[in-house]
């Protein structure tokens, strides 16, 4: 019975968290929101760190910092990027034209 309780729990922290991201007012936050919990994580990671390895706090922090690094570029790639290759696409050959009629 415990361990429904659980996945009910971790079921509805991911419904609130979606929900947070759908509710975001443009693009940029939507990525920012979904990649959040990296950085959540990593400020457990470099406080239990600090505590215990403190030589290894800064080492940890990076890893985190490059996680999240990871996570937007992912997120963005998914969702943008095919958009971002059409329209500069587009104004490559708007610009070759340009250059073809003088």
């Amino acid at each position: 019975m415990m361990a429904m309780r659980g996945s009910t729990l971790i079921g509805v922290a991911i419904l609130v968290w979606v929900a947070w991201i759908v509710l975001a007012t443009d693009s940029e936050a939507r990525i920012e929101r979904t990649c959040q919990p990296v950085l959540w994580f990593g400020n457990v990671a470099t406080s239990l760190t600090q505590l215990t390895f403190p030589k290894q706090q800064e080492s940890v922090h990076e890893a985190f910092e490059s996680a999240d690094y990871a996570c937007r570029f992912t997120v963005w790639r998914l969702l943008h990027e095919d958009a971002w290759i059409e329209s500069h696409q587009g104004n490559e050959s708007s610009d070759q034209s340009g250059e073809s009629d003088q």
